[in-house]
């Protein structure tokens, strides 16, 4: 059954409700199923909208996925930081941007790492958005752990590369423990204790 428009809505206003409809919808599907065994028209009928209408408004499949990625929620895995923040803050503040991110809707925090997760083959549809992400989430770390150096928020000797994996790695890997584990990983609390022991590794007592 195809929703009704909503009254007093305007046209775009729609197509942003029946967009964000179809990209909560893909969100679940991925969780359940997976991206690459997830149809559009799938998607399509979770939202509650014909084939029809999907077809219009995204034309593939595709088209669907770049909604996702592209979705606010998703974007502020990597947000711009805070140029007022110490370089050590910058470099930490992708574990708060997470734990921020599930306070207000854990069930798509989940389908964002499923997500990333999927992307592991080689064919994967997934695999260059997300190593995109990954790249630009990377890339704002490095800066942060480079600033540190400069303000002394960051510990002089440290290795910049492999500080840079670790952060990274770490985040990835403990998300993935909590999605196979959830009731073995509570995943703000194991975040806050990431986020104190790279303070501890990585900073200095000037910060």
């Amino acid at each position: 059954m195809v929703p009704s428009p909503i009254r007093g809505m305007s046209q775009p206003q729609r197509v942003e409700v029946s967009n964000r409809r179809m990209v909560e919808a893909a969100a679940e599907l991925i969780v359940e199923k997976g991206w690459e065994a997830t149809t559009a028209a799938e998607i399509g009928r979770r939202a509650g909208y014909s084939r029809a209408m999907v077809h219009a408004r995204f034309g593939s499949k595709e088209a669907i996925l770049d909604a996702f990625f592209e979705h606010d929620y998703v974007r502020r895995l990597t947000p711009d930081v805070d140029p007022a923040d110490t370089g050590l803050d910058q470099a930490v503040a992708h574990v708060s941007h997470v734990q921020q991110l599930y306070a207000e809707d854990p069930d798509f925090l989940r389908a964002m790492f499923v997500a990333t997760f999927e992307a592991v083959k080689e064919s994967s549809a997934l695999r260059d958005r997300v190593r995109h992400n990954i790249d630009q989430g990377r890339s704002k770390i490095i800066a942060g752990l480079a600033k540190g150096l400069r303000d002394g928020s960051v510990r002089a000797d440290i290795d910049l590369a492999r500080a840079t994996n670790d952060i990274g790695s770490a985040v990835f890997g403990l998300s993935y423990q909590w999605i196979v584990s959830p009731e073995l990983y509570d995943l703000p609390t194991e975040l806050t204790h990431l986020a104190d022991r790279f303070r501890a590794t990585y900073g200095t007592t000037a910060r």
